[in-house]
């Protein structure tokens, strides 16, 4: 709901229904079909989630994966046209490209980077008036520290399934941490040079609390948790920064 807000400086009750599709079908497709092809990896990375931990069949996925895959389809065309169209059809089409074979572009480290991060911004350029979405690659560059530790601690996972070394694979986690405050500075920038000077508590709030597990907590320890810690972290700022706009849009 960002798209609209810093388009328009408001958000309508029809922004919030759409907000709901793009989450609810169109991502929700794009990260189904990746808990059905990641089940390899994910029994050795994360046994805990539905399908290694056999708490939902792979066929009850596939069908669901099909059936949200239809409903993106359907109701991009009943919601959008023209741009906002063509960017909305483009997150079921690049999800299978970064998922499925044999394309799978999520083996090659560095573009499963670079995909995600876009992807996790992606709806503010589906919603965002032409004339503004340029701004939206501030909060690519946000997106892309944070997501530099999605793979940290899946190396054994990714061995099993035979992808390329990912990044924590590659580097250092400290080396990986410099870079992501580098890019948090950046982001930072950008974002006060694009008059987002409101999201600012993201990137922010994020390198707080990479900083502090970096200095703080023994390198084996945040090692493992540091993704999930930032992606809260980031959920937190999101937060703030939607209350002030609501409480602008209120007064």
């Amino acid at each position: 709901m960002a798209g609209p807000f810093f388009s328009y400086g408001k958000i309508t009750f029809t922004d919030v229904g759409i907000a709901a599709f793009i989450a609810g079908i169109l991502y929700n497709y794009v990260y189904v079909l990746n808990a059905v092809t990641d089940r390899r990896e994910d029994a050795v990375n994360h046994p805990e989630r539905p399908l290694p931990a056999g708490e939902v069949t792979l066929a009850a996925v596939g069908w669901y994966a099909v059936f949200l895959g239809v409903a993106s389809v359907v109701g991009s065309l009943f919601l959008f046209a023209g741009r906002s169209l063509f960017l909305a059809l483009l997150v079921p089409f690049f999800g299978t490209l970064y998922s499925a074979s044999p394309f799978a572009v999520k083996r090659f480290p560095f573009a499963a980077i670079l995909v995600t991060a876009w992807g996790l911004v992606h709806p503010f350029f589906i919603m965002a008036d032409p004339t503004v979405g340029w701004r939206g690659v501030s909060f690519i560059v946000v997106a892309a520290a944070v997501v530099l530790f999605k793979d940290i601690a899946d190396t054994a996972g990714d061995r099993e399934a035979g992808r390329h070394p990912s990044v924590g694979a590659l580097l250092p986690p400290f080396a990986i941490g410099w870079v992501s405050l580098f890019l948090l500075g950046a982001g930072t920038v950008l974002l006060s040079l694009s008059d987002l000077l409101l999201a600012v508590p993201l990137p922010l709030l994020v390198a707080v609390t990479l900083v502090w597990h970096m200095a703080m907590v023994p390198h084996a320890t945040w090692q493992a948790v540091i993704y999930t810690r930032l992606i809260r972290t980031a959920a937190v700022a999101l937060l703030v920064v939607m209350s002030v706009a609501l409480w602008r849009i209120a007064g």
